[in-house]
């Protein structure tokens, strides 16, 4: 997205952080890779204990869900220069990626002292501390990633917000307000507005949901499934006849459309759907249109 520093690489940040709840998966390393990971082993018969060459071989076995391997080459690039931070910030994500989590917080703790700046390391303890059940503590982490990011992405804003819903004091304002930020800063991005609307709805303001649903379906192709959603809204808070009328118009939207679209099997479950809800035969629970 941006050439920064490394400390400052928001994008690796998300990567390493996994917010998308990404698992690793052992892998062979191939191609490129492959050959570079030889010609590194083959400079460490040269070279042997070169922390440099260490810390480049651990991430490329890292990255390849190879941990084992990256766990031998990154605590031997730290054996050999204990100073080496970007070698103690790849084995906290080993120890993360491992189900460590005690370790890979110790590694973090370290490396922040020394570098406070670090994006990566901040935004990984952040995730580290919100795997290990303590949002509480991946908020401030959170916060100050957000503040040093002079383009920060939709899914930091994301977490932070559920690291505020999962804290113990569940404030439902302060989630709402750092999503607020977030649109304010990067606009009205879907994710953001779906977040909000479901925070809204759980807060009891369901004309603001209304309206950030509406923000988002009018920027949607197809509307039908939207149009659910917002019928599901307003059956929850007890607005039944507003709640059929959106209903209505999900129908009247999946009719419409060219008939190669409603004769497909997710079309035509979703009139059932919304026969269902129609004649009252389904529990008030909201339904997200991602499907």
């Amino acid at each position: 997205m941006r050439s920064n520093p490394p400390s400052l690489n928001l994008a690796a940040a998300l990567a390493a952080l996994g917010l998308l709840f990404r698992t690793a998966v052992p892998l062979l390393a191939h191609g490129p890779d492959h050959a570079f990971i030889l010609s590194l082993t083959e400079e460490l018969t040269r070279q042997p204990g070169n922390a440099d060459l260490l810390l480049q071989r651990g991430e490329r076995y890292r990255s390849h869900g190879d941990l084992a391997s990256a766990r031998t080459d990154l605590e031997a690039a730290l054996a050999s220069n204990p100073a080496l931070q970007p070698a103690r910030l790849r084995l906290a994500l080993v120890a993360r990626d491992q189900d460590r989590l005690d370790e890979a917080l110790t590694l973090l703790d370290t490396t922040l002292a020394a570098e406070s700046t670090n994006l990566l390391a901040r935004a990984t303890r952040a995730d580290v501390r919100m795997r290990a059940g303590r949002p509480a503590e991946a908020i401030p982490d959170f916060d100050r990633v957000l503040a040093d990011s002079s383009h920060p992405r939709p899914e930091l804003f994301i977490a932070r917000a559920r690291a505020v819903l999962s804290a113990d004091t569940n404030e439902l304002s302060r989630a709402l307000d750092g999503i607020n930020e977030g649109i304010a800063q990067l606009g009205p991005v879907p994710s953001l507005q779906m977040l909000a609307l479901d925070i809204e709805e759980r807060s009891g303001n369901i004309d603001g949901a209304l309206r950030r649903l509406d923000a988002v379906m009018a920027g949607m192709e197809r509307k039908e499934r939207w149009l659910m959603r917002r019928g599901d809204i307003l059956r929850n808070a007890q607005r039944a006849t507003e709640a059929k009328e959106a209903y209505r118009r999900a129908l009247k939207a999946l009719d419409a459309l060219p008939e190669r679209l409603r004769r497909t099997i997710a079309s035509e479950e979703l009139r059932r759907e919304l026969g269902a809800r129609l004649a009252g035969n389904t529990p008030n629970t909201g339904t997200s249109p991602n499907r």
